[in-house]
C-alpha cells in the first residue's frame, strides 16, 4: 500500500517535480536531495514569507502548481499544506480518501521517502462556476485540471518503479481571488483500475 500512497497532486503546467528539483519548460532549478522531514516539519528552509510573515498565495491554477513545485523542492511540508483547503482530499488507488491537513501532511512526509520524480502533462483545464461580486469580478470559481502523468519512485523493496496514469484535480478560487487544492484524483475514472498504473 505504501507504493500506492506515494502519488502527488498534479496540476496545470507540464513539469517535472522531484524532491530535489523542479523543471518547468522555461527554467530548471536543481538542489541536492536532503533527508526526509521529521515530525512533519520542513527539512529545508521554509518558503519565504512576506513582511507580515504570510506566505505568498496562488492567484491562478497555474501559479498554484508552480508554488507546489517550489515547496516540494524545499520539502516545505507546512508550505504544501498551506496550498490545500482544510477539507481537501486525495483519492487513493484503493478508493480510500486521504482527507484534511493532518492526513495530507502524513501523506507527503511518507511520499518524500520514495525520492519521487513526477512528470505531469496537463491536457485540459476547465474553469467554471463562481459568483459575481459587487465590483463585477467573478469569485469562488472551480477548475478541473485533467491530463497524464508518469511517476518514478523507490518501492518498498528498494528498486525504482515507474507508474503512468491519468489525473483529474480540482482546485477552487477563494473569496480573495487566491486558489487552493480541494481534490487530487490521480486515478480517474476510478472504476477502471487497469488503466491507472503501468
Amino acid at each position: 500500500m505504501k507504493r500506492i500512497k506515494r502519488t502527488l497532486p498534479i496540476a496545470t503546467a507540464s513539469v517535472v517535480l522531484t524532491a530535489g528539483s523542479i523543471a518547468i519548460p522555461t527554467f530548471v532549478l536543481v538542489e541536492p536531495t536532503s533527508a526526509s522531514p521529521a515530525a512533519g516539519r520542513s527539512a529545508a528552509p521554509a518558503t519565504p514569507a512576506d513582511a507580515n510573515g504570510k506566505r505568498a498565495a496562488a492567484k491562478s491554477p497555474a501559479e498554484l502548481l508552480k508554488m507546489l513545485g517550489e515547496r516540494i523542492v524545499a520539502k516545505d511540508i507546512d508550505g504544501i499544506i498551506a496550498l490545500h483547503d482544510p477539507e481537501a482530499a486525495i483519492v487513493n488507488y484503493d478508493g480510500s480518501i486521504i482527507r484534511g491537513h493532518k492526513e495530507i501532511r502524513a501523506f507527503y512526509i511518507d511520499w518524500f521517502t520514495s525520492d519521487p520524480v513526477l512528470t505531469v502533462n496537463p491536457l485540459q483545464t476547465v474553469t467554471a462556476g463562481g459568483k459575481r461580486t459587487g465590483n463585477g469580478k467573478v469569485r469562488n470559481r472551480t477548475a478541473a485540471i485533467m491530463g497524464k502523468y508518469t511517476l518514478e519512485q523507490t518501492g518498498s523493496d528498494g528498486t525504482r518503479e515507474i507508474f503512468t496514469g491519468n489525473f483529474c484535480d480540482t482546485v477552487q478560487e477563494q473569496p480573495n481571488g487566491t486558489w487552493l487544492y480541494v481534490q487530487d484524483n490521480p486515478y480517474p475514472p476510478h472504476g477502471d483500475t487497469s488503466s491507472a498504473h503501468h
